[in-house]
């Protein structure tokens, strides 16, 4: 009996309409996962999108919306959340095997329910706007909304301490330079919503031809979808293609060298590592040198876990190598002020033996990692929580860009978790910077999809400001990429191993550079305006 009921409830939950939620969403999120099929995500919504306009129908009298959404935003959500696994055991952190498999559960099936939410409300905002405007069952205004609503789903999910933009359908185009070059005009939310909006095109088509049983629409009124549909893809391939085509001019070429110092975090916390840590990292600097000249040498994120301004001798040994390379030296380190305020931070090193006046200092941090948040209420609740931070207390995020002058331009600083946001680089290439260097410490994730996520990341900020990344990851992936989001070069994840290439210094300026997130705006003061209601008007004779 007890069974009985288990099965019965079970048939309750996954509906024909929420099963199909469940499996777009899966399916999504192997689009995001491997690369290898990437497009997917150009179909994969369609099952869902179906379901919407079905349920979504003021005449069908369907209910259980939210719950729809949300499945379909729990089974996207939660596969994403998979490179979790790679941080078992969580012993760095002095956690057993048992409290870091609570740990890793609760958050890919506990905190993902967080990002799941804003996807249950999608159905219900919809069906109210179809209720509101008297728009037909087949009105094209649909597409419209349901992309817009998804790209305020996604700036949703990017809020509070606890959200981040790790689920950006723009993301998992990353290897798909050409149909990502959108991201120059309007931002990665842009390409979402151009993404979203051709699925729910060819949802409408079969929804209008096989689901609907309205037989009375004209032909062309069902083909319209269709032929929209194909219209945005081929103009958004075209515009990506065209700029891939087109050359910037450059104020100069340099030559890049990234130490991929492939040093685990149990290795560097040890103690007494940070002399080891630090003669590692100079033997690879002094083989950049022995092997050709560069211009800039990127290390990695904490390299060295030590207030490299409160030590002398490091410094020292630091700016004897960027005076023998003739390189800028840019170093990972932590940075402590006079306050006592610790930061993650990067250090510039001339090639005259001077050091930055003002490092770089992290804006994002990462939560659990870097800082605990609602340190009193988490205290006292999970204990074994305050362990995750190495350092025993939480950093300060940084506030400015804090840019490096070099003889070859203005370069701004990124640091790991700054990447996966827009307004870090943003705000530096609005500052001035003709350059994005971007230090990264990726050892958690191994070789998951995690660190592929990370490096998806750089490549949309690289499309949106139009900038050079040049990005160094302590296991991997260091690369450089250019200014349309093209990696030139890459490392092998778990190496050991020294990077070379070139990047160009630009100066020209994106579209995206200058509006910023407006996009998002629009697409808000759309779903508003929708929401209005409409005073009916009776005709009289």
């Amino acid at each position: 009996m007890f069974f009985e009921r288990i099965r019965f409830s079970w048939k309750k939950v996954l509906k024909p309409g929420a099963f199909w939620a469940v499996i777009s969403g899966a399916v999504t999120a192997a689009a995001a996962i491997y690369s290898r099929i990437a497009w997917l995500a150009w179909i994969s919504l369609i099952p869902y999108f179906i379901t919407l306009y079905q349920y979504t129908d003021p005449e069908s009298g369907k209910r259980h919306l939210f719950r729809t959404g949300f499945l379909f935003g729990y089974g996207y959500c939660v596969p994403l959340a998979s490179f979790l696994y790679a941080l078992y055991p969580m012993d760095v952190a002095g956690i057993g095997p048992l409290g870091s498999i609570f740990i890793i559960l609760l958050a890919q099936f506990g905190v993902t329910i967080f990002y799941a939410l804003p996807h249950g409300l999608l159905p219900c905002v919809l069906r109210l706007l179809r209720k509101r405007r008297a728009w037909g069952r087949r009105s094209m205004l649909h597409p419209l909304s349901i992309a817009a609503l998804w790209v305020l789903v996604e700036w949703c999910q990017a809020q509070t301490w606890l959200g981040m933009p790790w689920a950006r359908l723009a993301a998992t185009q990353y290897r798909l330079t050409p149909l990502i070059q959108s991201a120059s005009l309007l931002g990665s939310y842009f390409v979402s919503f151009i993404m979203v909006l051709f699925n729910a095109l060819l949802a409408l088509f079969l929804y209008s031809c096989f689901c609907s049983g309205d037989t009375a629409s004209g032909k062309f009124r069902k083909v319209c979808p269709l032929l929209c549909a194909a219209v945005l893809f081929a103009g958004n391939l075209t515009y990506g293609l065209a700029t891939l085509n087109t050359e910037h001019e450059s104020s100069e070429t340099i030559s890049v060298a990234i130490v991929q110092g492939n040093v685990s975090s149990s290795e560097k916390w040890e103690e007494n590592s940070n002399l080891l840590l630090l003669m590692h990292y100079l033997n690879m600097t002094e083989d950049v040198s022995t092997d050709g000249e560069a211009d800039l040498i990127v290390w990695t994120e904490g390299c060295l876990p030590l207030y490299l301004n409160k030590y002398e001798e490091p410094n020292l040994m630091i700016q004897n190598a960027a005076v023998e390379s003739g390189a800028v030296i840019l170093v990972g380190a932590l940075y402590q002020d006079e306050l006592d305020e610790v930061y993650n931070a990067i250090y510039a090193f001339y090639p005259d033996g001077t050091v930055s006046s003002q490092p770089y200092l992290k804006r994002k941090l990462v939560p659990f990692g870097e800082y605990l948040p609602l340190e009193d209420f988490l205290e006292s609740v999970f204990p074994a929580l305050d362990e995750i931070n190495l350092l025993g207390s939480s950093l300060t995020p940084g506030t400015d860009s804090n840019l490096f002058s070099t003889d070859f331009g203005m370069t701004g600083g990124l640091i790991c978790f700054d990447s996966l946001y827009e307004e870090p680089a943003l705000s530096s290439v609005r500052d001035g910077a003709e350059l994005l260097t971007l230090l990264s410490n990726d050892t958690w994730f191994d070789d998951s999809y995690g660190i592929y996520k990370l490096l998806a990341h750089s490549v949309l900020r690289a499309v949106e400001d139009g900038r050079y990344i040049v990005r160094g990851a302590n296991t991997g992936i260091s690369a450089i990429i250019d200014a349309n989001g093209r990696i030139t070069t890459e490392s092998h994840p778990q190496e050991e191993e020294i990077i070379r290439g070139e990047a160009e210094i630009y100066s020209y300026r994106t579209l995206y550079s200058y509006v910023g997130n407006l996009w998002l705006l629009f697409c808000l003061l759309y779903v508003l305006v929708l929401l209005l209601p409409l005073k009916n008007t009776k005709v009289t004779g």
